[in-house]
Formats: C-alpha cells, structure tokens, sequence
C-alpha cells in the first residue's frame, strides 16, 4: 500500500446480534460460506502502519486479534448503542504496550453514555487492575488522524442523531434510517462508501436494502458495501439480485473484506473546516405573514394548529437551526404547522436603539433559511410599544392561543418575554400547563466549547474571522444588495469590479476576501476576491464593497449579487500608486485561486464556501 493510500477494512458487517444468531438455524445462520458470518460492525482504517477503528463491538477483542492490530492510534464512534461500545474495555492492551492514554472520538450523547456505562474508567478510584486510559474528544467538525481530515456525517438512527464518518474518498455510515439533507452535501465524489442496509423488511431505525439502492443512485458513489446486515441476506444470492437490478457497483460486505481508496494528501493545509451542519435545499414553498391573525385565517379551518419556535433568529446560526428543526420533527409528529414567530424590527431597536446591535441578516434571507429547514410558515411581527407592553399572559392568549393555535412551543433555555422581559421558560411552562400546551427547551449549540450565539457571529465578523462565523452560522456569511455604479477606478487601473449595495447592516473588518459570488438570475456561485474598504491609494473615504470575478470574462448584469465569505486574505492597505496596488491585487487573486484549486481537489471540504 502506497502513502497515498487508504487501507480499510471491514471487521464486522453484522446486526447487534451477530450472523449466526444465537439458536436460530435458517439457512443464512447454518451457511457454509464464511461471508455469510457477521461479527457486529465496526470498520479499520490504516495508513503509514498507523490505525483507526470505528466503534469497539462486543467483538472487539476477536476482531483484533483476526486483524492482526498491533497498534492503534485512535477510536472513533459512531453512537452509543452497546453492539457498538461494549468491546472499549479491551483497549487496555494498547494502552499497556503504547503507554499512551486512546483518543476517542463521539458525540456529546454518546461520550455520556461511555461515561455512564464504563464509569470505573472515569470515577478516578484507585484500583487492583488495569482500566482503559482514554482522552475522550467531543466532535464538532471535522479533525485530522493519518495525516487527513476525518469528516463527521450526522445521520438519523430512528430519532436519535449519530455519526457517519469520511476520510478520504471513503464513507462508513452504519447504524442509520435517514441521511438529513445537510448531511448529503459531504457525501459527493466518493469512491468507496460503506452503508447501513439491514433486511428487506422495514425497520424502524434502519435502511432496508431498497432504501439503500436509492441512496446510492443519489450520492453515486464508485462502489457501494452494505454493511450491518441481518440473518435475512444470503452473501452470493443477494449479490446475484443486485446485479439483476442494475447495481453492479453494491455488493454485501462481509468480515475481512479489504479496500484500498485514495487519501486525498496534504487536505490540512485547507484550512477552512467544514461546518458542523449544514441547512437542506427547500423541501416546499414558505408562507409568510406579517401577523397572527393572518395565519389564523389561514390555518384556522384545517384545526391542524401550531407547533411553534419563537426567537429573533438573526443569522439563523446552529443554534437557531437546531430548535427550528426540533420544530419541524415535531410538526411532522403532530400534523400540525411548522412555524416560526419573530420580529422586525428587533425588540431592541424599538426599546433600546442606541444599544440595539448590528443584524446579522435582512428579513428576506430570514425567509429563505426559514424555508430550507423546512418550516411550513413564519410569522414576523412588527415588533412595536404597544407589543412591548404585553404581560407574558397577555402574549400568550392574545398572540399563541388566539391566534396561532399553538400547541407546542420550542424555545432556546435563556427565553425571555412580556412586558420588561417578565417571562422565562419557567413561566412559560407555568402558562403552558394552564392553557394546554406543550413547552421544550432546546439546549444550546457548542463550537469548541463555546456557546453559538449571534452576539459570537457578529464579533467574529467584526473582526474579520470569517471562517469562524461560517463555522458558528454553518454557512459562509453573506451579503446581498443591487450591483451600483462604481466609480471605474478599477477597470481603468487595476482590476475590474462589481460594486454592492449592501442590504445587511453588519459588515466584515475592512479587508480583502476570498468570496464566491452569485449573479442575479444563477442559481451556482463564482470564485471571487473582495474588497471592503475605502480605498486608500486612491485617497477614498466612502465604504465600498467590490467584488472581482475570478477567470470571467462576460459582462455582469445588473441586479442583485450575493456574497459569500469564505476567507480573509489581509487588512487593506495604502499603496505607493496603481501598479503597487496592480500588484498586490494580483497577489492576491493568485492565492484565492490556489485556494479554489485545493477546494476542487479534496472535495470534502467543499461545503464551506
């Protein structure tokens, strides 16, 4: 195996049960062939005589002794059902010969529950044994073992979120129902793809083999291995149906199998990760009103009600999306009406305007990420005194009872409403026992320890960190606005430019960019490099956004532009005259392309800007 190489191998492709199961003799349990024996499932991936696992199994100990694994560099898991961590204890050989503590690598929900179940490994008593050494690392996005970045894929295990993982031009995705549309965009040019496909009969917290066929034709991978397989599927005989349908590319997985995928080198040095979630395209048409009573003349006689999520939502950043989407999954649940409640202007531009900060986003790209989480509807009220001056009961029989028929409210834990922000999420619970509705708290989103927040975003943006705020945001940030008339200076002396109007009131530290801009009437974006300043050389003092167009050369329109922020390059500087600045421009256009050019190359980290 060359360094440019992945090799994977599958341990275990195999249920929670294991194939053969435990006296059952149908004829899959009692084959001769040895594919059709699954240990639980769990992955290898090696390179450079380093090694990765994913998931420790019930099997953990047979499957590396089987491998031959001497070493081992890292653990990742996927969730914290026991066929899939109940082997953790067995790192204690690894600690003792590398005397070293395991990193291991999960989500919040499933380093708790390692906590819980191996708590002898963490209630640091003293002990007669040995017990597992272990760095536990929560995830967020993506992080970098044998020398390339591992990519986290949420999925849905019936309702509960877990992680799918990929790493190079492979994917491991087991233990899985549905794939969220945010998640699919981190799917694309794959080679290999490993993937959860459990029976033929329907399951509620996995693919059956059909789903999994239709998964396949939508992220079209080269090859595609299922994995966590029951008793149901004959090795040799499924196969053969697969190539009878046309899907010569999939074929069952089985223990020992051995892949070799490209490792996509040198991807550190992109330094923009990908964000953590993404939002999906939109799945129906938003409707928006400018009142309550508007969406009860709307709703009213369909007596479907509302399931409610109430916030200013500027940015719509991952904390944002996570109580938006709680309330679409629990719209779904009742039958009723996704819908969001906010405000314009911001309660404190109307109570306090010379405290009030600078929004992250206008009402039309409120609207837009309102629709592409799915919501039904989003209801944004003029935010005025005589609203302020609502009691929290009043607000809530006037506006959500009245009104909106609402029968649950998902709101963040620091809620605040009514009259001087009488009310919190308790009152609001008080209130909701009373009148007959339902109350959840979501908690908030953390990036690298650190609460999301817009008041985060705008600071980050402020400063020209870019990168962190599309990492909070989980979308590059954007502006929009009318191309205006420049003044030509570029075209004449340097490069040629469009100039933005822009609607948002927020704007990035004065600087240079790397941008992908969207013209009006397209619906993909274009490289770019852009400069928010005022010009110095030319001894400007109006703020001016301009935009460059990488390797265009047809003429853009009038109308409306769309930037999107990927990465600043450097502050704006005064120069000698055109030709210094001729230069440095040039510079710069060069290191946007490299960037661009990287981007095209490790394709994993495309959906970052």
């Amino acid at each position: 195996m060359t360094g440019n190489l992945l090799k994977i191998t599958v341990l275990g492709s195999g249920t929670s049960m294991g194939v053969p199961t435990v006296g059952c003799e149908c004829r899959v349990c009692t084959s001769k062939d040895s594919r059709d024996n699954r240990l639980r499932p769990s992955l290898l991936v090696s390179r450079g005589g380093q090694n990765v696992v994913i998931d420790t199994t019930p099997d953990f100990r047979q499957q590396a002794i089987r491998a031959k694994l001497q070493h081992l560099d890292a653990v990742l898991l996927t969730h914290g059902h026991a066929d899939h961590i109940m082997g953790f204890d067995d790192l204690r050989p690894f600690n003792i010969r590398q005397r070293a503590p395991m990193p291991v690598y999960g989500n919040e929900e499933t380093l708790a529950v390692i906590r819980r179940v191996f708590a002898y490994v963490f209630d640091g008593k003293p002990t007669l044994s040995t017990v597992p050494r272990v760095d536990l690392r929560e995830v967020h996005a993506s992080f970098e073992l044998l020398g390339i970045l591992f990519v986290p894929v949420p999925l849905r295990h019936g309702d509960m979120e877990v992680l799918g993982y990929r790493f190079g031009r492979a994917a491991y995705l087991t233990d899985f129902s549905s794939i969220p549309e945010s998640s699919m965009a981190l799917l694309t040019g794959l080679d290999e793809l490993v993937l959860d496909a459990l029976r033929d009969v329907p399951h509620p917290m996995h693919q059956t083999v059909q789903q999994a066929l239709e998964t396949v034709q939508r992220l079209k991978p080269k090859r595609a291995w299922f994995t966590h397989i029951a008793h149901d599927l004959p090795h040799a005989e499924t196969n053969q149906r697969f190539r009878r349908l046309g899907f010569p590319q999939v074929q069952l997985a089985y223990d020992g199998l051995e892949l070799e995928v490209a490792a996509e080198e040198d991807t550190r040095t992109v330094r923009s990760e990908p964000p953590a979630y993404q939002l999906a395209p939109s799945a129906k048409r938003l409707r928006l009103f400018s009142s309550a009573e508007d969406w009860f003349r709307t709703y009213a006689s369909s007596g479907r009600g509302s399931v409610l999520s109430i916030g200013n939502f500027d940015g719509i950043h991952l904390g944002h999306q996570a109580i938006l989407r709680a309330a679409v999954e629990r719209a779904a649940e009742l039958g009723a009406v996704a819908t969001a409640l906010t405000f314009d202007p911001m309660p404190r531009k109307v109570l306090k305007p010379d405290a009030a900060p600078l929004r992250i986003s206008t009402d039309e790209q409120r609207a837009d990420w309102f629709g592409k989480l799915g919501l039904e509807a989003a209801v944004i009220l003029p935010f005025t005194l005589e609203l302020a001056t609502l009691s929290p009961e009043d607000f809530v029989e006037r506006v959500l009872l009245r009104n909106l028929a609402v029968r649950t409210v998902l709101v963040g834990e620091n809620f605040r409403f009514g009259h001087q922000q009488a009310g919190d999420v308790r009152r609001l619970q008080e209130l909701g026992e009373r009148f007959g509705f339902q109350v959840t708290t979501v908690r908030p989103v953390q990036h690298r320890g650190v609460v999301v927040s817009s008041t985060a975003i705008r600071r980050a943006v402020a400063g020209g960190d870019v990168t962190k705020a599309a990492r909070l945001l989980g979308r590059p940030f954007a502006l929009t606005g009318p191309v205006v008339p420049g003044t030509g200076t570029g075209r004449r002396f340097t490069f040629p430019t469009l100039n933005l109007n822009p609607e948002q009131e927020l704007l990035p530290a004065l600087g240079v960019y790397i941008t992908r801009t969207r013209l009006a009437g397209e619906n993909e974006t274009r490289p770019s490099v852009t400069n928010v300043g005022v010009r110095p050389t030319f001894n400007g003092s109006s703020l001016t956004v301009e935009t460059h167009l990488l390797d265009f050369s047809g003429e853009a329109g009038a109308g409306k532009l769309e930037l999107q922020f990927c990465r600043r390059l450097r502050a704006e500087e005064k120069f000698s005259g055109p030709e210094e600045l001729r230069a440095q421009i040039a510079r710069d256009i060069s290191r946007a392309k490299r960037y661009f050019a990287r981007l095209r190359r490790y394709r994993v980290v495309q959906t970052v800007c």
